[in-house]
C-alpha cells in the first residue's frame, strides 16, 4: 500500500489539534500516513481516509461519522467509545483493534479483518459484516440485531451476552432469540432446557 509521507498531513493536524482544534469537516486523507496519531475526542466528519494508514493511533471516542476508511491501516488503534455511525469500513484491516462501547450502526464491514479485535459492548445494530473476519474477536455484551454476518468468520470470537435479534449468521440462518446466553457450568448446563442448549451452542460454536 502506497502512503503519503507522515510529516506534513500528521505534524499539521497534531498541531491544529493541539492549538484547540477539535472539528474539522470533509477532510481528504487518502493513502495519508496518519501512523500512531494522539486525537482523542477529534471530529473528523465524513472525512475521506481510504486506505490511510491508522495503525497505533489513540482517537477514543472520536466522531468519525460517515468517514470512508475502506482498505484503511487501523491495527492495534484505540477507538474506545468513538462513533463511526455509517462508516465505510469495507476491506479495512482492524485486527486487535480497541473499538469497546463503539457505535458503528449501519457501519459497512464486509471484507475487513477484525481478529482479536475487541468490541465489547460496542453497537452494531445494523452493521454487515459479510466475508469479515471476526476469529477471537470480543464481541461481549455487543449489539449484532440486525446485522449480516454471512459468509464471516467467527471461530474463536466471544459471544457471550451479544444480542443477536434478527441477525443474519455466517450460515445464511436468521437469528430471532435477543442475546446469546451466558456460559454456564457444567450442572446447569445439565439440565438447562433442550432449546436453551441448542441456542446457546448455535451462537457459540460458529466458525
Amino acid at each position: 500500500m502506497v502512503t503519503r509521507p507522515a510529516t506534513a498531513l500528521h505534524n499539521q493536524l497534531t498541531q491544529r489539534f493541539q492549538q484547540g482544534e477539535t472539528l474539522f469537516r470533509n477532510l481528504n486523507l487518502a493513502h495519508a500516513n496518519l501512523q500512531g496519531l494522539n486525537l482523542p475526542f477529534v471530529s473528523l466528519l465524513d472525512a475521506k481516509l481510504t486506505a490511510a494508514n491508522l495503525s497505533n493511533v489513540f482517537m477514543p471516542g472520536a466522531e468519525l461519522v460517515r468517514a470512508r476508511l475502506c482498505h484503511a491501516q487501523l491495527t492495534d488503534a484505540n477507538l474506545i467509545g468513538a462513533n463511526l455511525l455509517r462508516s465505510d469500513l469495507q476491506g479495512a484491516n482492524l485486527q486487535r483493534t480497541l473499538l469497546g462501547g463503539a457505535q458503528l450502526m449501519g457501519a459497512d464491514l464486509q471484507g475487513a479483518n477484525l481478529q482479536e479485535a475487541s468490541l465489547s459492548g460496542a453497537n452494531l445494530n445494523g452493521a454487515k459484516f459479510r466475508r469479515a473476519d471476526l476469529r477471537n474477536a470480543n464481541l461481549k455484551g455487543a449489539d449484532l440485531s440486525g446485522a449480516d454476518l454471512r459468509g464471516a468468520k467467527l471461530k474463536g470470537a466471544i459471544l457471550e451476552g451479544a444480542n443477536l435479534n434478527s441477525t443474519l449468521m455466517p450460515d445464511g440462518s436468521y437469528q430471532t432469540y435477543a442475546a446469546s446466553p451466558e456460559p454456564e457450568s457444567q450442572s446447569e448446563h445439565s439440565s438447562a432446557p433442550a432449546s436453551h442448549r441448542s441456542h446457546r451452542q448455535q451462537a457459540l460454536s460458529l466458525s
